[in-house]
């Protein structure tokens, strides 16, 4: 479950993490009452569950509050990237002096940290870079994020060690927030330093495990208040697809487990191109929903331009390759010849069954997810062909 930004830096709150003062609107006619709150200058932020809000017009600066009235007023109500905003973000703006990254999440059996020495936009294309800005930390389950693995690897970028300090209270307050939500991504792009000295977070995203929210009350309330959703949006919900999108991407990826899809993204950051959303269709699959999940999201990735290729990736012990293969060749056989360059990986489970039947129906696969992702990255840059050694 993708938390709102205003939502993540509420927990954020309780954690201790310092982030912009700032109120949440509902309505264009409450701005007048948070004028002896607030000040001057803000930033007005729709609050959609997208990526890429800042260059589809959800971002905006307002230095006076007639400029404020106007944003609020412009995107309340309005359909951004097709979710409908329903309320907005107005912050004060922090000026910052430099700007990191900071994320922590679950990769396959692991709970890494990464740490850059800048954030902002764009910055997934620099991700695993070691020794370009940015680093990661592997954290025991067990005993939990140390101060001093964060210190070394502050070290290692070669950090001002004045900002060490208030950088590692921050990362360690963000991993209490990991585990004790079950969270599976916890990020702050950018971390700001500011002026004096101190760290605040920006922008916030939080993803919570879905298949955790029977022991997270608070976060399944506010599930449950959230109400009906619309659109797109809302087809997803009710096809129990879990889509993280990610700004500026041109790489769709179709994928099973959040630990696959963040490895991905990572591999696809590393060969120079980036994801425009990972879909996660465990649950969907589980619910026995894989068919109708496919056609909405290749759908979706097949009336967005800025998609030029797609990764399908389904790595698996428990789920049946062959029955997917199966819900593949169905919705591939709707989309015909038009459909966008396609490379697909099965590993796993009566995967001999299921590459026999997409063979069959004359569907291509990759020989490996090496294969799959440099193809995708390849055609998504515009090259006809890539060499795989």
């Amino acid at each position: 479950m993708l938390l709102y930004e205003h939502e993540g830096k509420e927990l954020f709150a309780k954690f201790g993490i310092a982030t912009p003062k700032g109120a949440v609107l509902v309505e264009a006619d409450d701005l007048s009452r948070l004028q002896s709150e607030l000040t001057l200058p803000l930033m007005v932020k729709a609050q959609i569950l997208s990526g890429g809000r800042g260059k589809a017009g959800g971002v905006r600066k307002a230095d006076t509050w007639p400029d404020a009235a106007r944003a609020v007023r412009d995107l309340l109500g309005s359909d951004l990237k097709g979710h409908e905003v329903k309320r907005v973000l107005l912050e004060q703006v922090a000026a910052p002096t430099e700007e990191y990254y900071l994320a922590i999440f679950a990769l396959g059996g692991e709970i890494q940290v990464m740490i850059g020495t800048r954030g902002g936009m764009e910055v997934e294309n620099s991700f695993q870079q070691e020794g370009q800005g940015f680093t990661r930390i592997a954290v025991d389950p067990q005993y939990g994020l140390g101060e001093y693995q964060i210190r070394q690897a502050l070290e290692r970028l070669n950090v001002d060690r004045q900002l060490w300090p208030p950088f590692v209270d921050c990362a360690v307050r963000m991993a209490r927030l990991f585990f004790q939500y079950d969270a599976t991504l916890v990020e702050i792009n950018p971390l700001a330093r500011t002026a004096d000295g101190s760290m605040v977070a920006l922008d916030s995203k939080v993803v919570i495990d879905d298949g955790a929210l029977y022991r997270q009350p608070e976060i399944y309330d506010i599930k449950m208040s959230r109400g009906p959703v619309i659109g797109l949006a809302r087809q997803m919900s009710n096809l129990d697809i879990q889509y993280t999108p990610f700004e500026g991407g041109n790489v769709g990826l179709v994928s099973s487990g959040a630990g696959a899809g963040v490895a991905i993204m990572d591999w696809v950051a590393r060969e120079g191109a980036r994801l425009s959303a990972f879909v996660d269709l465990d649950y969907s699959i589980m619910n026995d929903k894989t068919e109708r999940a496919i056609e909405l999201v290749y759908g979706t990735f097949m009336n967005d331009s800025s998609v030029k290729s797609v990764i399908v990736n389904f790595t698996s012990c428990g789920l049946r390759l062959d029955e997917i293969a199966d819900s593949l060749t169905r919705v591939f056989s709707k989309f015909g010849t038009a459909r966008k360059p396609t490379f697909i990986n099965l590993q796993g489970n009566r995967q001999a069954v299921a590459r026999a039947k997409l063979e069959e129906a004359g569907i291509p696969l990759s020989p490996s997810l090496r294969q799959a992702v440099m193809s995708a990255v390849a055609v998504s840059r515009g090259v006809e062909h890539v060499d795989i050694a």
